[in-house]
């Protein structure tokens, strides 16, 4: 089950002023729903795919990713108008 199917909306959530670009929440994703970009930041380029299963918070070694409800209203807000 989906992270969106469960009814909550859970998505990995990157701190990048703590992210040191070492790529294992990339690689240990089940779903390969994070891609690490050139800079060597985590995006979430498949978030449709994302199961919520936090395996990407467990392996990250500065702590920099957690999984929780993504802030929406915040995000809107922050849209270009």
């Amino acid at each position: 089950m989906s992270g969106f199917s469960r009814g909550l909306l859970m998505l990995p959530m990157l701190d990048a002023t703590r992210c040191t670009g070492s790529g294992r929440c990339v690689r240990v994703c089940p779903t390969d729903c994070l891609e690490l970009l050139a800079s060597r930041t985590p995006w979430l380029a498949r978030p449709m795919d994302c199961i919520g299963c936090a395996a990407c918070e467990l392996v990250c070694p500065v702590e920099a990713i957690r999984v929780s409800r993504p802030d929406l209203e915040r995000a809107v807000t922050r849209l270009p108008r």
